[in-house]
């Protein structure tokens, strides 16, 4: 099994709890997340991603069912889909902006 079997075709970008915005382009990046980093680790969307997530990594099931199951989780704890480029921080000095 390589990467490329549990990698997302979109990624998904959250915008977490602190404001920041993180970007997850497979199972691996959910399920670590969701493993350490997640707000509230209870709750039946949580826990379906965490199965669809580890699935995906097994082998044993699809990655885009594990990403809807981690977007679906994401939306239960208030976390938002965020797509907009222009929401995204500028690390770049000064006032550029990322291109």
């Amino acid at each position: 099994m390589t990467e490329a079997d549990f990698t997302w075709t979109v990624p998904v970008e959250l915008q977490l709890p602190c404001g920041l915005t993180r970007r997850f382009t497979n199972a691996y990046d959910a399920f670590d997340f969701l493993d350490a980093e997640w707000p509230t680790r209870r709750g039946q969307p949580y826990e379906h991603a965490l199965k669809f997530c580890r699935n995906a990594l097994r082998g044993a099931g699809g990655k885009e069912l594990a990403r809807k199951a981690f977007l679906i989780a994401a939306q239960d704890v208030g976390m938002r889909q965020c797509n907009d480029p222009s929401r995204r921080p500028s690390f770049l000095p000064g006032n550029r902006t990322a291109a």
